[in-house]
């Protein structure tokens, strides 16, 4: 019989990957990963980072090939981002999530038989409570901002109240578009979230009423009448100002992009506050003042738009002055 058809003895593709190495293997794996599965631009480049790390152990191991690779060179490797670079173990997991993946594809496309990385157990991580602003901060944070009447300090007074009334994250804050925003019925849709969900929120008159006065008078002065043509399908909420004479100009009307937000919050909001604070930690603030107001954690995980309620759980020991007070008298 003849013995065309039957499984060789050796993987094919084992034979068709001869001479491709990681770093050919990793950049195929990424295009893949954003292109197949759809994951965001952010994802893809967190993973390229973390790749780009490993390609360098790798390099220094004389670790060419992904055959090359065990779990005992990946958990060697986990130690070596801790001791040499200082990542933390949450980091490193992160790290070892990608590796996961990654070779998952490679055994998938029969380039490698098996997954070393599967083999290669979490690491323990310190479970934090989030850092976020206090009721009495926020009101500090967003008393400080009304009083900013430039152009761009209301442009970033109504994105800080944004992400602290709707707790966005600051992808979700830069691609929110106009027509994701109804303040008459007052609701707010994310569109394509984390995890490619979408979900509704509600738009206090508060908040509608800082939103409006931004959308009326505010943005169409901050896009201006640019010498290059914006599209008109770029409808971004938050966008940036007008840079007349800059080289900048193509970029004016579009989304503030994630940097900026980060950049934009530390001048506007730390020099209030007195202390650091990130675009994250909006959304904390947006969950503990919830929590701060009674709300269970299935409200605050569906306002959230948190896949799984164990991640939600991180705000169920913040101390609140109800709580407190409850403390307080038990303890009398």
């Amino acid at each position: 019989m003849s013995s065309i058809g039957l499984a060789p003895s050796r993987p094919i593709a084992l034979e068709i990957a001869h001479g491709r190495t990681l770093a050919d293997l990793v950049p195929a794996f990424l295009k893949w990963f954003q292109f197949v599965c759809r994951r965001s631009d952010n994802t893809v480049r967190a993973y390229a980072d973390d790749f780009k790390a490993f390609l360098g152990f790798c390099a220094a191991a004389k670790l060419e090939r992904p055959e090359q690779v065990t779990f005992r060179h990946i958990e060697f490797y986990l130690g070596w981002l801790q001791k040499e670079r200082g990542v933390k173990p949450q980091s490193a997991n992160r790290h070892l999530h990608a590796l996961r993946s990654l070779y998952r594809y490679l055994v998938r496309e029969e380039i490698v038989i098996t997954n070393p990385a599967a083999s290669c157990f979490m690491l323990p991580t310190r479970k934090k409570l989030p850092g976020y602003l206090t009721v009495p901060e926020q009101e500090k944070c967003l008393a400080a901002l009304a009083e900013d009447r430039p152009f761009l300090g209301r442009r970033d007074y109504a994105l800080v109240a944004t992400g602290l009334f709707t707790g966005l994250r600051c992808a979700e804050l830069a691609a929110l578009e106009l027509a994701h925003v109804n303040l008459e019925a007052g609701r707010l849709r994310v569109v394509n979230g984390k995890g490619s969900k979408d979900r509704e929120l509600l738009v206090v008159p508060r908040l509608a009423a800082i939103l409006r006065e931004y959308l009326a008078e505010i943005r169409p002065a901050l896009v201006g009448r640019p010498l290059i043509r914006v599209p008109a399908a770029v409808p971004f909420v938050f966008v940036n100002a007008h840079p007349r004479g800059s080289h900048r100009l193509r970029r004016a009307g579009q989304a503030l992009h994630g940097r900026s937000i980060w950049h934009l919050i530390h001048r506007a909001v730390v020099p209030v506050i007195g202390r650091p604070v990130h675009p994250h930690m909006l959304r904390h603030s947006f969950a503990s003042r919830l929590r701060e107001n009674g709300a269970g954690l299935q409200v605050i995980q569906e306002a959230l738009g948190h896949a799984n309620i164990n991640t939600t759980t991180m705000y169920a020991h913040l101390t609140t002055n109800r709580r407190r007070q409850e403390l307080a008298r038990l303890l009398e």
